[in-house]
């Protein structure tokens, strides 16, 4: 395993407070090497809490992260005290809600935005309630914008500080296959948790497992960072796998991706198999991430993606995807033209028609 890895593995069971299972050698030579790979793969904290050698290259970049943590963990705390009897099911998802769950220390867990989820209403209502809690739309089309949140897409604002607040609808985009049955009005899949004194709506443990998951699966789990998480919820959430697995019921390919990514945050960090009773992880696929977060290895481009994402499907589940992709308006046809609400329908025969021109236009 490479030198990053074996740094990464070590920082992850010292964070949190797992035994030493060798002495960690450690090249002086290669601490900027490191320093780069963790930015590149979010761990700046995770490393600079659990490898003393490299604290002083690691200290500004992991200081500046807590800070940001704690300002935006602030404003979450009063976007949901201003808005969560003014939006319906009003959800925080990952962000300082998953850090308090799945990291020894909140602080050291490395993200750029707040997810927030909330039940369908009208754009008009959701960009109203949102503007009075003062964030401002960051989208200067506001056709786009209504069309991103009527088709199940995220929607951009400004909090203060200028932090990015993506409000969405559901958990993924509407193509990508989510258990159904997993939706914001089942309180059961959600916990209350205090952040900066204020009481936050988020996904359970074993939600944000399964949630982090297919996450890193839809990413071909490049970043180490979200296997960290995952790792994480292992550790620190006793019976968290079997709890996330009865959510997958019925949904194959929900379930392979949690065995998969809880069998690569196995593998990567040492831990106990008894964390998570899952298969062993496919050879081809943990031979292709091994060399994604070595660095030897280019990021998957859309095509690799989706024949990854495939490769946990069944026959139903590929046939359904890819009619869903292929029908399902997008970003791309809101910005190559952004129709009025009263119009709108008319992305569903415009959207194969675009696929089929771009596609001739390329050939």
């Amino acid at each position: 395993m490479d030198a990053c890895l074996n740094i990464c593995r070590a920082a992850f069971r010292r964070a949190h407070g797992l035994p030493e299972e060798a002495p960690l050698s450690f090249d002086p030579a290669r601490a900027q090497a490191f320093c780069e790979w963790a930015r590149r793969h979010r761990v700046q904290g995770l490393l600079f809490a659990g490898i003393p050698e490299l604290a002083e290259s690691l200290q500004t970049v992991a200081f500046g992260q807590t800070r940001f943590a704690a300002q935006a963990t602030e404003v979450a705390g009063k976007l949901f005290t201003r808005l969560k009897t003014r939006l319906p099911n009003l959800t925080l998802v990952k962000g300082p809600a998953l850090a308090t769950h799945a990291w020894p220390e909140p602080g050291m867990r490395s993200f750029d935005d707040l997810d927030i989820l909330c039940g369908k209403c009208s754009f008009a209502v959701m960009r109203t309630r949102l503007q009075t809690a003062g964030c401002a739309l960051d989208v200067r089309d506001r056709r786009r914008a209504r069309n991103l949140w009527h088709f199940g897409w995220g929607v951009p604002f400004r909090a203060e500080n200028h932090l990015l607040v993506e409000v969405k609808s559901r958990f993924f985009p509407p193509h990508y296959p989510w258990p159904k049955h997993l939706t914001l009005t089942q309180d059961r899949l959600f916990t209350e948790l205090t952040l900066d004194g204020a009481e936050v709506r988020t996904p359970t443990p074993a939600l944000h497992l399964l949630l982090c998951s297919l996450h890193a699966a839809w990413h071909g789990w490049e970043r180490m960072a979200w296997l960290v998480d995952i790792g994480g919820l292992l550790v620190r959430q006793p019976g968290v796998y079997q709890e996330a697995q009865a959510l997958t019921r019925r949904h194959p390919f929900a379930r392979r991706a949690l065995d998969t990514s809880c069998g690569m945050a196995i593998h990567f960090f040492g831990l106990n198999a008894s964390l998570a009773d899952a298969p062993p992880v496919p050879a081809p696929i943990l031979a292709q991430v091994t060399d994604l977060l070595n660095g030897t290895a280019r990021p998957l481009r859309s095509r690799q993606l989706r024949a990854l994402h495939e490769s946990l499907m069944t026959c139903r589940e590929i046939i359904t995807y890819r009619l869903r992709r292929a029908l399902i308006p997008g970003d791309g046809d809101f910005r190559w033209i952004a129709l009025s609400p009263a119009l709108r329908w008319l992305y569903w025969p415009l959207r194969p028609l675009r696929i089929i021109w771009r596609s001739a236009t390329r050939t």
